[in-house]
């Protein structure tokens, strides 16, 4: 398996991130509901079904849950762990805008 992301010629995965933090517009709160209602969005509600934690490669720490992630991926999928291994790669201390978690 690949990632979702290296299956399609624009490189785009099947997630966005949507920064929530502040103030929405109005018009960025409506387009919001529409995804919700839509069925679009997952809020990562804690304990719910869809719950997720989403790391970015600039986190410190990215790094290190990367490698755990592939390492253990590669006993099911050594390939998806392989792509898994080069985002790894490229995060935590070896990212250029690399810092704390906010």
């Amino acid at each position: 398996m690949k990632l979702d992301r290296n299956l399609n010629r624009d490189g785009k995965g099947k997630y966005a991130l949507v920064r929530l933090r502040g103030d929405l517009t109005p018009a960025e709160q409506r387009a919001l509901q529409t995804l919700v209602h839509g069925g679009r969005v997952d809020l990562a509600t804690p304990s719910s079904p869809e719950e997720f934690f989403a790391i970015k490669l600039k986190d410190k720490y990215a790094q290190a849950a990367l490698r755990a992630y592939a390492d253990a991926a590669k006993l099911d999928d050594p390939e998806y762990a392989r792509e898994v291994r080069e985002l790894a790669d490229r995060a935590g201390p070896r990212h250029p805008l690399c810092k704390a978690p906010d």
